[in-house]
């Protein structure tokens, strides 16, 4: 069985796309163009359900329209629309050594800045809006970006956050 922590989030399916079965999927990272996959794994009732691409081209610079095999109608396209999609991280390439974290990894390490300390536990990332958002466990949130991560290990994330908090 595959296990949630075998998967990167590359998107949410939006819409169909034409008449035949094409998907629209909104992309939240850039994890697919490095992927050498067979498979697109979509969160069917909390259950990722593997469905083998034929086809995929980019649409503008966010959106990926896809061919599932199975998948042949607008009806059949349609019961897909609102799923995540997912690949798995095996099929995500990177250089040798490099470790592939997305945001929802951080979940459950220590928080420091560089300046400030320590700031708490972060509970969980949210990249559901324009910024990526971390929640701490006492429900403080601080918007993230690359650029802020001075160092990520084990158990802590350290941060050089260009604002003070309270």
């Amino acid at each position: 069985m595959i296990s949630h922590d075998d998967l990167i989030s590359i998107g949410t399916i939006r819409r169909t796309h034409g008449k035949n079965g094409e998907l629209q999927c909104h992309t939240t990272n850039e994890l697919w163009e490095n992927a050498d996959a067979e498979f697109v794994l979509l969160d069917i009732n909390a259950i990722p359900v593997p469905f083998r691409v034929t086809d995929w081209r980019t649409k503008g610079a966010e959106d990926l329209i896809m061919r599932l095999k199975g998948v042949d109608s607008e009806q059949a396209a349609a019961r897909l629309v609102g799923c995540e999609a997912f690949m798995l991280r095996s099929d995500i390439s990177r250089q040798e050594g490099d470790t592939l974290l997305t945001w929802q990894d951080l979940a459950g390490r220590r928080l420091r800045d560089t300046e400030q300390g320590d700031l708490g536990i972060i509970r969980a990332v949210d990249e559901t809006t324009a910024n990526t958002l971390i929640e701490l466990e006492d429900g403080q949130l601080l918007p993230i970006h690359e650029d802020f991560i001075a160092d990520i290990s084990d158990d802590t994330v350290t941060l050089t956050l260009p604002f003070l908090l309270k």
